[in-house]
């Protein structure tokens, strides 16, 4: 009877140690499967779309989505969505539904140690791309620019920044 429980012992061990196994091949392998779905199967727009909407981004029925990227890094992810719009009128509807404005370059200087006074500098005017800007107040922001030589300027970069 002792020899027997002495052989019985090792072999319902090896048996839970097999069992124990099994289980963590199967939740390994469950979670491969959801992780390549998701890193492959993934589509750019799911993130970046949503984004760009918290952040401000309003779009039409007129506003066709051509295309989007997303770049997962921690702690500043961001999403590019390509906007098609119908007309220069649609493109400044967007702009202003979105709330951006004008990229404005602002600095204080002082020249010889005097009063310091305000420089302010309008990129827009000294190129051909076109940039307006929303910061949200933690820092996040919305970037949608154009370029007039690029399907007549209806074609925006819609950037969506978390910082």
């Amino acid at each position: 009877m002792r020899d027997r429980l002495k052989t019985q012992g090792p072999q319902v061990r090896n048996g839970w140690l097999w069992l124990g196994c099994g289980v963590i091949v199967v939740a390994l392998l469950v979670t491969g499967m959801f992780t390549v779905s998701r890193v492959f199967h993934n589509d750019p727009c799911d993130s970046a779309l949503p984004l760009a909407s918290e952040l401000g981004l309003h779009l039409s029925d007129d506003d066709d989505v051509v295309s989007c990227e997303w770049h997962s890094s921690f702690p500043d992810s961001s999403g590019t969505v390509m906007v098609r719009t119908a007309s220069h009128t649609t493109r400044e509807a967007l702009l202003e539904r979105s709330g951006v404005r004008e990229e404005i370059d602002r600095r204080r200087v002082s020249l010889d140690g005097g009063p310091f006074r305000e420089e302010m500098r309008r990129p827009n005017l000294e190129r051909s791309e076109q940039v307006y800007i929303a910061t949200a107040p933690n820092g996040h922001q919305l970037r949608i620019s154009y370029d007039e030589g690029v399907e007549s300027g209806c074609l925006l970069t819609v950037r969506a920044i978390q910082v």
